[in-house]
């Protein structure tokens, strides 16, 4: 059972619950600057970075079903099971969410914000939309 309070101890730092720790008066919230922790100069590493996210989110996700699991569960066998479980998921996703901080300067425990500083809108047109469309293009 202390291996359970361990996990569960780990899983809400790692959830970012240690925000309910934090000082909530106004004068500290105003202290926080936004600053720039990455750049994806192609759609490629745009694509990429999106991927990665959604993989330690639902990592996160998963790890939070089978705690929840655990709490509710009885059967000594299923909760050993169980406990195997989250501590596989634990070491995976901190070990990702460790690759992510590394990579993008991203991690589980903070909020951010993703701003588009470029988009391409594309659509569907014949031979000769696209011929003057390039034009119009090119007159500007």
């Amino acid at each position: 059972m202390k291996n359970l309070k361990v996990s569960i101890l780990a899983l809400l730092c790692l959830f970012g619950f240690n925000a309910l720790f934090a000082q909530t008066d106004k004068e500290s919230k105003s202290k926080l600057q936004l600053v720039k922790v990455a750049t994806l100069n192609t759609i490629d590493a745009n694509k990429e970075f999106q991927k990665n996210v959604q993989l330690v989110q639902q990592q996160r996700a998963l790890a939070a079903q089978v705690l929840t699991k655990l709490s509710e569960t009885k059967d000594k066998k299923e909760i050993k099971k169980l406990e195997g479980q989250l501590e596989s998921l634990q070491n995976k996703l901190n070990e990702n969410n460790q690759l992510m901080f590394k990579t993008y300067g991203f991690s589980l425990n903070r909020n951010y914000v993703l701003t588009v500083e470029k988009s391409h809108i594309f659509m569907w047109v014949n031979e000769e939309e696209a011929q003057a469309i390039k034009e119009k293009s090119a007159a500007k």
